[in-house]
């Protein structure tokens, strides 16, 4: 077998047309005691630490999500809510938001888990977790064939950390971020494999491709970056004749619930509900754009931000990571130039990821959020995580040479030591971030035991239909399986907004429902204000630093 068989295939060379020879499939088996690639003691190593680090990073993440850490929101409520009605058979939702812009994908994982242990947070980051763990060994396996082993296994080990914005991107059920993850690492492993001709039925390795670029289109517009550059990808590496038939109708499969709202007549484009939903259609100065993006947003998104804050000093890393990018993307161009035909596949996937990458960088910085709400919007370049390894391969390399004692000149010395600085400066970071997140721990979960004490306290004042904000509204109904109808009010006390319509039909009818208000929250002031105007008396129950009124009769 040929040196060229790193990647872990089997090939064998056969002469070729002038007499050239030429790596290509094979499905013979191997020799009996023959020793493959991946077999080797090195390699062997490598992939244990890697599950090392992952199991760390997986039990790390299951124990926030047992003590409830981040606290549950509206978002996340919404998407349970929906996986609810899926679980009873009430309805299909093709959506999670209103703007219709966000697939109902989370709901459908989540409601087999929903119908079996209730409604809770476990029940809907449960498949954030298995999504997280198929994460983890998609990338250690694209890594692998990218770059080397070890590195493979030390971004495992970068993943394995995790820190406020990072985890709520990762666990919490709210309709994207976690599966969606997993399914970028997926595709680009499967169509560099592709590209490689690693697999035995490439018919059905192709089919699948498009049914996986279907859901992810349907499911959240964000990945559309990725899966254009895989596409490109593999339009230019596999060039027969049934390849875009077949890749076209498992788009189609994938996609259907995005055919059918098209069908059926959608209000507006899908295109304008992703300007809306970026808050494209607030104007913001394009050094607030840039000062977000590089000072707040890519900071935060890799992790390296402590929860809330991304402090001024912590910027460097934005303007470092675009010149990281940039030398990344030289270095994969020329990789790519100076490849041999069996390794056009490693190198075509580093461009791919590079330029995924900062496509989405560039229309993230396109968007007003990025001025405007740089900290949140943050979530949005979430996908971009795995590529960060390519970002940090010119530092590993650079700093490889050096302590390989390959850095023969001072020059080459200077660039392994100053590499080894950042990349030492950006583990630290995201070690401290983690550990950030961990100490408040205790003051983040206390969120959850105020939920639980308010339902307590509405179960205990027989009050099951209730108004509030929509926040709690979400939460409320979601924790109590629907036990507690909620309908939402405004500002104003006028009822608007409801998740679901029959929310507000149902409490608009109840004899006697209660209110539910944050206290001292702009609501609570105006329903002051409203008893003073009409007289009318309330018993007042404080639970969870809520205040419940119930009208006394």
């Amino acid at each position: 077998m040929s040196a060229g068989t790193a990647e872990g295939v089997r090939r064998d060379d056969r002469p070729a047309r002038g007499g050239r020879r030429v790596p290509v499939l094979t499905g013979r088996p191997e020799p009996r005691g023959h020793r493959r690639p991946s077999d080797s003691p090195d390699r062997r190593a490598a992939a244990g630490w890697a599950i090392f680090f992952g199991l760390l990073g997986l039990g790390y993440r299951v124990l926030l999500v047992r003590a409830e850490v981040p606290p549950g929101d509206a978002a996340e409520a919404g998407a349970g809510l929906a996986a609810l009605r899926i679980a009873q058979g009430q309805e299909l939702p093709l959506f999670l938001d209103s703007e219709r812009f966000m697939g109902s994908l989370q709901a459908f994982l989540a409601a087999p888990f929903v119908r079996v242990l209730g409604t809770g947070w476990w029940s809907v980051r449960l498949p954030a977790l298995i999504c997280f763990a198929g994460f983890l060994i998609m990338a250690f396996m694209l890594l692998r064939r990218l770059y080397t082993p070890w590195f493979a296994a030390l971004s495992i080990g970068l993943f394995a950390l995790g820190s406020d914005r990072v985890i709520r991107d990762e666990l919490t059920g709210a309709g994207a971020y976690p599966e969606m993850l997993f399914a970028v690492a997926l595709l680009m492993l499967l169509t560099v494999r592709l590209a490689g001709g690693e697999l035995r039925r490439p018919g059905t390795g192709l089919f699948g491709w498009g049914v996986l670029a279907g859901v992810m289109v349907w499911t959240h517009w964000w990945v559309l970056p990725f899966v254009a550059a895989a596409g490109v990808m593999l339009l230019l590496s596999v060039r027969r004749a049934l390849v875009w038939p077949i890749v076209a109708a498992g788009a189609a499969l994938g996609a259907v619930p995005l055919i059918v709202y098209a069908v059926l007549g959608a209000p507006r484009s899908p295109f304008d509900l992703l300007v809306l939903a970026s808050g494209n259609l607030v104007e913001a100065p394009p050094a607030d754009r840039l000062t977000g993006t590089l000072g707040t947003a890519i900071p935060i998104s890799t992790g390296l931000c402590a929860p809330g804050e991304c402090v001024t000093w912590q910027a460097w890393w934005g303007p470092a990571y675009l010149a990281l990018l940039l030398v990344a993307l030289i270095a994969a161009i020329r990789g790519l130039g100076d490849a041999a035909p069996a390794r056009v596949p490693r190198h075509a996937g580093r461009l791919a990821l590079i330029l995924a990458t900062a496509t989405t960088l560039a229309v993230f910085f396109l968007t007003a959020n990025s001025a405007l709400a740089p900290a949140s919007a943050a979530k949005n370049l979430h996908y971009t995580l795995i590529a960060l390894p390519a970002v940090l391969w010119p530092l590993w390399h650079a700093a490889a040479r050096l302590w390989g004692r390959e850095a023969r000149t001072l020059p080459a010395a200077l660039a392994g030591l100053i590499s080894s600085a950042v990349l030492a400066a950006v583990l630290a970071l995201a070690v401290a971030a983690t550990a950030a997140l961990i100490l408040s721990g205790p003051a983040l979960s206390a969120a959850a035991d105020d939920d639980r004490a308010l339902v307590a306290a509405l179960d205990q004042a027989g009050a099951n239909r209730i108004y509030s904000d929509r926040d709690t509204c979400t939460r409320i109904t979601f924790l109590t399986g629907e036990r507690v109808i909620c309908a939402v009010i405004d500002a104003r006390l006028d009822q608007r907004g409801d998740r679901f319509p029959v929310y507000g039909t149902v409490v608009r009818n109840a004899p006697d429902p209660a209110w539910v208000l944050l206290s001292g929250s702009d609501l609570d002031d105006a329903f002051t204000a409203f008893r003073d105007r009409t007289l009318r008396v309330f018993d007042v129950t404080p639970a969870g630093g809520y205040l419940i009124y119930q009208e006394d009769r």
